[in-house]
């Protein structure tokens, strides 16, 4: 007998892409990772479910009967189960009439909310995603507590996306010029070697203008007009030049939560802006906890939050990455909480950090202290740290979600760029 011919799945193979548009898809992946950026109503998907079960009611009854009439489940959970049922049903049905809304032109996806969207079709839309390569689904089975479950990890494609979705909210808020972030402090410092070049109003700050090479600029043309913008002379610290730079975030136990979500949304925005505007710089990312770990790609979106805080260890390591870098040295130093803990047994955790902190400062290496929190003790202990460093600035931020753009400004303040331009 003639096997019959195989027919594919047009409906499971189809990409989500090829209905929704790529940019919509990747509005329903960063809404994964930030679903507080978007809203969670929407008038159409309500309405489109409430639709499918008057529609279906019916066939629905059908279904369940068919489904309980020889269950032996117990009637305890009879209800629970039936509910259970009618909601995948009538989701089932819903997505196959979103689908042919959007297709036919009934429906645009950008009117959608993303958010919404993925709530109501986590199903569909988790697995479009990983068909099209941003989410890896994983699941295990937990043989002691005898259950399993699951959860998706991100993949490099994914986290590319979602670092560019951040910097692009970064770049975004900068119309709002009155970002509060908390107090800040200077350490003690040295004035780096300058540069001077001619002035560009997309890439410098009006202050970095030196009156007396622009004069010196208009006497050699012989020209009274010292106003004219191709006399315009910058002084431009060397050092902004190139940089090479770390960030340490702390990845405790107390960091779970928001605090730990900001300081993962600062590292991607500063990775993604290097990589589209500051190629020649260099960027490390690094989680401490008891020890310090390098992060590759692909590697910060599957951080979670564990162990203790040694930010003496994690300084050591971020002086060793830098030492053989040239340019601007900065390190980037995120904690929520004073040192517990010191790979240097004969030193307590805060003179391991005070000890790593001055070491840092003889090799010439820049400490931006990032505080999520406002402990005296903690404050204490930064002021120390900077005191010894010569080379930092203190900064309390007072939310963890504008951690991304405080560190893309401070970065932009050590390049001298205006990031407004960018947009332009």
């Amino acid at each position: 007998m003639q096997k019959p011919p195989c027919k594919l799945d047009t409906q499971s193979n189809e990409e989500l892409s090829s209905v929704f548009g790529r940019e919509f898809l990747e509005e329903m992946l960063y809404s994964l990772f930030n679903p507080d950026n978007y809203p969670d109503n929407d008038e159409y998907i309500d309405q489109l479910l409430d639709e499918q079960y008057e529609r279906w009611s019916e066939e629905m009854q059908k279904y369940m009967d068919q489904r309980f009439a020889y269950s032996k489940e117990s009637w305890l959970y009879r209800e629970w189960l039936e509910e259970r049922v009618k909601r995948e049903f009538v989701r089932e049905k819903a997505w196959k009439e979103l689908m042919e809304a959007i297709k036919s032109g009934k429906i645009k996806p950008e009117s959608l909310s993303a958010k919404k969207v993925v709530q109501t079709f986590a199903h569909e839309v988790l697995k479009g995603l990983e068909q099209e390569g941003y989410v890896e689904i994983r699941s295990t089975y937990d043989a002691q507590r005898g259950y399993s479950y699951g959860w998706l990890d991100f993949t490099n494609l994914g986290e590319d996306v979602i670092a560019k979705k951040i910097l692009d909210e970064v770049l975004e808020n900068l119309e709002f010029p009155s970002l509060e972030f908390g107090e800040d402090h200077e350490g003690q410092g040295n004035t780096p070697a300058s540069k001077v070049s001619d002035f560009d109003e997309l890439m410098h700050h009006y202050d970095l203008i030196d009156l007396y090479e622009t004069l010196a600029e208009a006497g050699i043309r012989n020209s009274d007009d010292i106003l004219n913008p191709a006399y315009l002379k910058a002084r431009i610290p060397e050092s902004r030049f190139s940089s090479s730079n770390v960030i340490l975030i702390d990845s405790s136990n107390s960091m779970y939560g928001p605090k730990f979500k900001g300081a993962i949304m600062a590292s991607l925005a500063l990775k993604r802006l290097l990589e589209e505007y500051f190629r020649e710089d260099k960027l490390y990312i690094v989680a401490y906890d008891d020890e310090p770990l390098l992060l590759k790609e692909g590697d910060i979106l599957r951080l979670r939050p564990q162990g203790n805080t040694d930010i003496g260890c994690a300084l050591d390591f971020a002086r060793e990455l830098l030492r053989n870098e040239e340019g601007n040295k900065n390190v980037f130093l995120i904690t929520d909480g004073e040192p517990t803990c010191s790979y240097i047994e004969s030193m307590s955790p805060e003179e391991n950090a005070y000890r790593a902190a001055y070491l840092a400062g003889q090799e010439m290496v820049n400490i931006n202290i990032v505080l999520l929190d406002q402990k005296p003790e903690l404050r204490a202990i930064a002021e120390n740290m900077a005191r010894l460093n010569g080379r930092s600035t203190i900064t309390y931020v007072n939310d963890p979600l504008h951690l991304k753009d405080f560190v893309i400004k401070t970065y932009a303040r050590i390049k001298g760029l205006n990031l407004r331009r960018l947009k332009i």
